[in-house]
């Protein structure tokens, strides 16, 4: 008669150490690992070969779509994608080549300017992912809903 009640013992005390470990919140490293990037990020990165192609596209993006209407540039941004895609692989390397040429012809002055801001908006971003990160470990640390927005 022990032994069921030993081996019944042993099974809930399993059965309870792995539900806590499920409920568990995952810790910082998990969060940061798993949400560092979203799929069109990725998609984006991956695109360009270095950070300066990068920060080009996005600064012509910027001007061509300077004063449109949100859906004009969501529009002129689907369209833009759409040929990106469509190119072959020796037409987007040319077109990375002609970013990089842009970006290396640029005054020394403007590319540390588009460079900080890029900076800064990855900061921002990235802090206000931390806070709501924060914000939600701590409501589960309370157990409560959150705040009322004002």
């Amino acid at each position: 008669m022990k032994h069921p009640r030993i081996f019944l013992a042993a099974l809930a005390a399993t059965l309870l150490s792995t539900s806590a470990l499920l409920a568990a919140p995952p810790s910082a490293d998990q969060v940061t690992v798993q949400g560092s990037q979203n799929r069109h990020e990725a998609k984006m990165n991956a695109l360009f070969a270095t950070p300066e192609q990068r920060m080009m596209f996005k600064s012509e993006m910027r001007q061509a779509t300077r004063g449109m209407t949100r859906d004009q540039k969501k529009a002129y941004h689907k369209q833009q994608m759409q040929q990106i895609k469509a190119m072959g692989n020796d037409q987007k390397a040319q077109w990375r080549q002609d970013l990089e040429a842009k970006w290396n012809a640029m005054p020394v002055e403007r590319q540390t300017q588009i460079a900080q801001k890029m900076e800064r908006h990855a900061e921002k971003h990235q802090q206000r992912h931390q806070g709501q990160n924060q914000y939600q470990d701590d409501q589960q640390d309370m157990g409560g809903a959150p705040p009322p927005q004002q």
